[in-house]
């Protein structure tokens, strides 16, 4: 018979022994508990992204600054540029005050040629109608012997809106004269524009013949003259009598000016 194993049973029936560095109060305090994605709690919202802001604010600063500097340069340079002149209007022409198209016209410069008057002088006045826009003449001739002569014929024609005006019509008359002793060419400093056309012919007799025609507005001025001298006589310049020509085409323009 055998004795009880007292020793053993108390040892095996009061458990392990206890752990005496956590009943001394050293235990870790608990956590709280953190939820997982996944396990029903939303995941955390997402950090504000600064950097992508600050970055598109400093771009829109950049274009607003381009801008205002592109705005400035250009309103800059129109300031600093002189405004376009406005063209000034045509000028009108009109014969409303002219009873004599000869007063219209200085003869004196044809006495150096021909002193003496052989006629009257002749003068023709249309007024505007409804089929025409009004015309002026004049002619004045000098003979001072059989050989010697002087001439000066001015002839005015008014336009109406579109219509085609004399000038041009003068003018490709003229330039389909061609040959010896013809020729043509521009005048400036008169009018819109301006030609000049001479003819000079003869033998024992030298007839010069030149001719000065002026655009402007709505007015076509034409002046001819006529010299005729002896072969052994002084002969005109073309430029003395483009010189008249001219002196008479302003006298014509300035006394039919509307004012």
């Amino acid at each position: 018979m055998t004795e009880p194993d007292h020793g053993r049973d108390q040892w095996a029936s009061s458990g392990p022994a206890p752990d005496s560095f956590a009943t001394a109060g050293n235990a870790p305090p608990p956590q709280p508990p953190y939820p997982q994605p996944g396990y029903g709690y939303p995941p955390p919202p997402p950090k504000p992204r600064r950097t992508a802001w600050i970055v598109a604010g400093v771009v829109v600063a950049v274009i607003v600054l381009g801008v205002g500097v592109a705005i400035g340069v250009v309103l800059g340079r129109s300031a600093g540029q002189p405004k376009p002149a406005t063209p000034a209007a045509a000028p009108v022409y009109s014969m409303n005050a002219v009873t004599n198209a000869c007063d219209l016209v200085d003869p004196a410069p044809l006495t150096k040629w021909s002193p003496t008057p052989a006629d009257p002088p002749e003068h023709s006045e249309v007024r505007p109608n409804a089929t025409d826009a009004g015309s002026l003449s004049c002619r004045i001739y000098f003979s001072g012997d059989a050989v010697n002569t002087a001439e000066i014929i001015v002839d005015v024609a008014f336009t109406n809106g579109s219509a085609p005006a004399a000038y041009d019509n003068w003018q490709r008359g003229d330039a389909a004269k061609t040959g010896v002793g013809k020729a043509s060419g521009p005048v400036t400093g008169i009018g819109t524009k301006a030609y000049w056309h001479t003819e000079v012919f003869g033998d024992l007799v030298t007839d010069t013949r030149y001719l000065l025609a002026v655009l402007d507005g709505n007015v076509s001025v034409r002046v001819r003259l006529d010299v005729s001298r002896d072969k052994d006589d002084s002969q005109v310049q073309r430029e003395e009598l483009e010189s008249i020509a001219k002196a008479e085409a302003s006298k014509a323009l300035n006394g039919l000016r509307q004012k």
